[in-house]
């Protein structure tokens, strides 16, 4: 897992050559660390992967702030978005229900704190995509529901019911969120808010 998302910085550093953006290369090397961690020990550093894992987030966060359009923030009020957020924010909850028990000694405030983190980043790329100013914004929409599957199900995996099957499909879940969202920010060019012309349908 580290040499896969290794790799991906590797392809990103090589697309965008000059350009390439800072926090990305902070956020994957964070990811990096936390695979290995993972994969060496889930439970013994688990509050290191919490904080990785929200170190990612972050950064990720930050970074797809450019693409938000100012100017169509009412997007947020569309019936829509606003299922999609309790759906997401219910799903987040399930998972902290289902988990909170099994937790170590002291770590909930970390749970809380990366799932708070997850919140934020999926409510930014649900606005990016539901403004539908970029082509390749899918690319966001899939990055979000991997990384809600990959971090939805490793700890119900770690700490409840370990399955094999299950941590494939989270690696898998994993290396697409990354990939994905380094497509969706090395190819997108950020769209200025004055050369947004509005949509009739």
């Amino acid at each position: 897992m580290p040499t896969l998302v290794f790799t991906i910085l590797l392809k990103y550093v090589n697309r965008t050559r000059h350009q390439s953006k800072a926090l990305f290369i902070v956020a994957l090397l964070a990811i990096v660390i936390s695979d290995f961690l993972t994969f060496y020990d889930y439970h013994t550093y688990f509050m290191w992967i919490t904080i990785l894992t929200s170190t990612y987030l972050i950064c990720c966060s930050f970074i797809i702030i450019k693409y938000l359009n100012k100017g169509k923030l009412k997007a947020m009020l569309y019936f829509s978005v606003f299922i999609g957020f309790l759906l997401a924010t219910y799903i987040v909850y399930s998972v902290l229900d289902l988990i909170i028990n099994y937790l170590p000694e002291g770590m909930l405030l970390f749970v809380l704190f990366a799932a708070l983190c997850l919140l934020c980043f999926i409510i930014m790329c649900s606005m990016i995509y539901v403004n539908d100013n970029y082509d390749n914004a899918t690319l966001l929409l899939g990055s979000v529901i991997f990384n809600m599957f990959h971090m939805g199900l490793s700890p119900i995996n770690e700490f409840i019911s370990y399955n094999a099957t299950f941590t494939v499909l989270i690696a898998i879940a994993h290396i697409l969120a990354i990939y994905l969202f380094m497509k969706f920010i090395s190819e997108t060019k950020i769209i200025k808010a004055e050369d947004v012309k509005e949509k009739f349908f």
